[in-house]
């Protein structure tokens, strides 16, 4: 397989300051203790009730000094939060504003930093200029949008798009990005209680679909309301397909309706370890 290259709009934000491990700790879904310098890790950023705001990469730059990957517009960047909870910590929380990133499949290359991206198989890299990293690697560019089809095949979430204001970390199969080991943090309690005690009422799928099909559409299994079809794409070798927020009922391999009409069957949720390229 040949490695893809892509330029890909995201966000970039900045923690400094001697408070800084601690303000991020107190806030993260991740064990931002844990990262060594030059480390980094996937982390989310919740509501007081436990409900998903935003996704990014923590990166530790210095001991009080922290980089985060965001999601480009018009995601949820979770900077906000992290404001309005910074009262007297001595940190300083800079930006965001946006970067360009070279995402890659394969072999990663160096780069200013260097993050595992959010579709498996990929790796996200800052760099100054990621069109000339990929020409010095020998890699030809890719669209951006070659990347939707990748992350919709995986099951993977766009943030604001696949999830709403209500919507939960297991729900969303986005628990990979938490730490069940460190303490408390925003919204802790409903998903510690949801890992350890309960399950979600809903999970997001991948629905294999006979053919092109209308993001916003609402799908039924058998006389029961399944869920809403939220990202759709062509996938290369094996069709369309699409995400859907689905009752937990619906098993895979469960076909699903719109109106009077089979459209598709359930796949299941994300394809977690899944690595991609192109012929």
């Amino acid at each position: 397989m040949t490695p893809l290259a892509v330029v890909a709009a995201r966000r970039i934000a900045w923690v400094e300051g001697p408070d800084a491990e601690a303000l991020l700790h107190g806030l993260l879904t991740a064990d931002v203790q844990a990262i060594p310098v030059g480390g980094g890790t996937p982390s989310l950023i919740l509501d007081a009730h436990g409900h998903v705001v935003a996704r990014m990469h923590v990166h530790r730059d210095a001991p009080d000094a922290f980089t985060l990957l965001l999601d480009a517009a018009p995601a949820p960047d979770g900077v906000a939060v992290i404001t309005a909870h910074h009262v007297s910590e001595d940190a300083e929380v800079i930006g965001p504003e946006p970067v360009d990133v070279l995402v890659v499949t394969g072999d990663a290359p160096q780069g200013d930093i260097v993050a595992a991206g959010s579709i498996p198989g990929t790796t996200e890299v800052i760099t100054d200029d990621p069109a000339a990293l990929a020409a010095s690697l020998g890699l030809a560019l890719s669209p951006p949008a070659t990347l939707e089809p990748l992350r919709i095949a995986a099951g993977i979430p766009a943030i604001g798009i696949d999830t709403g204001a209500k919507t939960l970390v297991q729900e969303a199969g986005l628990d990979d990005a938490v730490s069940y080991d460190k303490g408390c943090y925003l919204g802790q309690e409903t998903v510690a209680r949801l890992h350890y005690r309960g399950h979600a009422n809903r999970r997001l799928c991948r629905i294999a679909l006979d053919g092109p099909l209308a993001t916003g559409t609402e799908l039924t299994c058998g006389d029961v309301a399944a869920g809403t079809v939220t990202s759709v794409a062509e996938v290369p070798e094996e069709g369309w397909m699409g995400l859907a927020m689905v009752r937990r009922e619906v098993a895979d391999g469960a076909e699903v309706s719109a109106g009077d009409r089979v459209v598709g069957h359930v796949i299941g949720a994300a394809t977690s370890g899944a690595t991609f390229g192109t012929s």
